[in-house]
């Protein structure tokens, strides 16, 4: 500081003109740092989606306002779309990952709600669509109409390559985001939504270290004893709210059942897609909740009432231990 500003903010100090004394930079702001260990990560589930559009007309939706405005925090693009105009695929940040996108909407898994409040949103190119009737059912919702045929792409190798090492460093930074919390879209929002469909490669994913998956000797087990007895409607509910999914326990075999049903199929029996309760996806269900919710077990390996067929229900003696 000159002879000079050093005597006018002496002066200025002597009549105590504060404002004055900020303006002129007579004083410094000086912050101590204490970090606190009473704090977790904001982030608490990674939602993967698929954009149903090309890069260009997904780029143009994030990041442009619109009527309905949507964001993620990542785009990846996939080759060979002529809107992307590069030979390299890179990474596209649209949102710091400490700043909210808005790409859930109404949304919930494992008792968490509004999950732009608490997921980071990574929006894959892949122009998924659905081919709908001329006459198509009323009963349409969401992304897709009641009666339809929806065609999945493949994912790109490099594509999912760049989602690879952009997960890697979420393991870094987000330690608390836990395997059953890395999920679709279809799985936090499965009444309206289908993304990213049942070509999304989960068990490559799990096999590399992010993710959840089964183990198939578990399922084997749980695929025999399931022969004997099946569970029943009430208990599959059930079992699908303890893993995570959002739906009522009406007893009933309703709408958003089968919606439920669909959603934990593409992402978890691909091949097996049909909205309906079945030994597989039974088996699955309950060799994934052994896993990754033991404790939680229990009560669902003795319910009231267990299935011994589509529409039979008998009385089940079995005790927890």
């Amino acid at each position: 500081m000159s002879i000079e500003k050093r005597q006018i903010c002496r002066n200025l100090v002597k009549v105590g003109a504060i404002s004055s004394l900020l303006m002129m930079g007579c004083t410094s702001t000086r912050t101590v740092t204490v970090e606190s260990a009473n704090k977790d990560s904001r982030v608490a589930v990674i939602v993967i989606h698929h954009t149903s559009s090309d890069f260009g007309d997904s780029l143009h939706v994030l990041t442009k306002p619109t009527s309905r405005p949507v964001s993620s925090h990542y785009l990846i693009p996939e080759p060979g779309d002529s809107s992307y105009g590069g030979e390299d695929l890179r990474i596209y940040s649209l949102v710091p990952e400490d700043e909210r996108a808005w790409h859930a909407g109404t949304s919930y898994w494992k008792g968490l709600t509004k999950l732009n409040n608490l997921s980071v949103g990574i929006e894959l190119v892949n122009q998924t669509y659905c081919h709908e009737p001329e006459n198509p059912a009323p009963e349409g919702i969401g992304d897709w109409p009641a009666d339809s045929f929806c065609f999945y792409p493949d994912f790109d190798d490099g594509q999912i390559g760049l989602l690879l090492q952009l997960l890697e460093e979420f393991k870094q930074r987000h330690v608390e985001v836990k395997p059953t919390h890395i999920v679709g879209h279809s799985d936090i929002a499965p009444q309206r939504k289908i993304d990213p469909g049942p070509r999304f490669p989960w068990q490559r994913l799990y096999r590399l270290g992010f993710g959840a998956w089964y183990d198939d000797a578990t399922v084997g087990r749980y695929w025999e004893q399931f022969h004997g007895q099946l569970p029943s409607l009430p208990q599959m509910q059930r079992a699908l709210h303890t893993y995570g999914y959002q739906i009522e326990q009406t007893g009933e075999y309703d709408q958003q059942t089968r919606n439920v049903l669909r959603a934990f199929q593409m992402h978890f029996l691909p091949w097996l897609v049909t909205g309906e309760v079945g030994i597989e996806t039974a088996a699955v269900l309950y060799a994934l909740i052994e896993k990754y919710y033991p404790a939680e077990l229990a009560p669902l390996l003795c319910p009231s009432d267990m299935a011994d067929g589509p529409g039979n229900t008998v009385q089940s003696n079995c005790t927890p231990d």
